[in-house]
């Protein structure tokens, strides 16, 4: 399989080594006396996968997943976990996805296609909550994607593989609803044509604390990206309902 890169692996590497050296420099108050506080929570997300995929000038059929919640048939795996850590109102996030799609169409036909689509999605964030604004955290951070698709029609099967970076920006708002229960909305927005032509995410969460420690969510989530190149099209859009249990220590 041919890896296409479309920024060189030094300049990927170059720009997470300069992330990292920015979010050291703004969370120098984080050795101040208070505790840091930990969040993780694994998720589970029933995703519909939309869009279309091309290889060398071959367009995929409309990616469509059919969604159900009980019986995702062509939906191979979604995975998603998500670690957070706080001080002093600054934050450091890491999210991490795995998807994998498979479908066939026109089945036992002369035109049967087979199109799969496999990748991760790891984004690194640093968060500040300002005092003079209640319950808002401004994010800026980085998402790498690695994305590989194949697809099998007429006795052929081109497959490419692709890693970009992109750069992103974005706000947090939590409202509190009751004692034990509050609503999170997060959005962002990030390529500017750097590497994808453009990524959005968006989410709305439900969070209810049972406990000092563990905390229920409940809420849909929706990325959308599109990047092109030579001859590769990404162009997917995944949105559903997700559950996790949030664990603090």
């Amino acid at each position: 399989m041919k890896k296409l890169h479309r920024k060189s692996t030094a300049s990927t590497n170059w720009k997470w080594l300069y992330a990292a050296l920015i979010f050291s420099s703004l969370c120098r108050d984080l050795y101040a006396d208070d505790a840091f506080r930990f969040e993780l929570t694994p998720y589970l997300w029933a995703a519909t996968i939309k869009g279309t995929t091309a290889v060398d000038g071959d367009e995929s059929p409309p990616i469509d997943s059919g969604y159900n919640f009980f019986a995702l048939d062509n939906l191979d795996g979604v995975a998603s976990v998500n670690f957070s850590a706080h001080k002093n109102g600054w934050g450091l996030l890491f999210d991490y996805l795995y998807v994998a799609y498979e479908d066939t169409f026109l089945e036992a036909t002369p035109l049967q296609i087979t199109t799969r689509l496999e990748g991760t999605i790891i984004e690194f964030a640093g968060a500040f909550a300002p005092e003079s604004i209640d319950n808002v955290e401004f994010i800026v951070g980085l998402r790498q994607q690695d994305i590989s698709v194949s697809l099998a029609l007429l006795n052929r099967k081109p497959e490419r593989s692709v890693t970009w970076l992109d750069p992103f920006v974005g706000i947090i708002y939590t409202r509190p609803l009751t004692g034990s229960l509050d609503v999170a909305l997060r959005g962002d927005i990030g390529g500017f044509g750097i590497e994808s032509d453009r990524a959005v995410n968006a989410e709305a969460m439900l969070h209810y604390q049972m406990s000092d420690t563990f905390s229920l969510k409940f809420g849909y989530r929706y990325i959308k990206v599109t990047f092109e190149d030579t001859d590769f099209l990404y162009d997917i859009s995944l949105d559903g309902f997700q559950l996790g249990l949030g664990i603090r220590f």
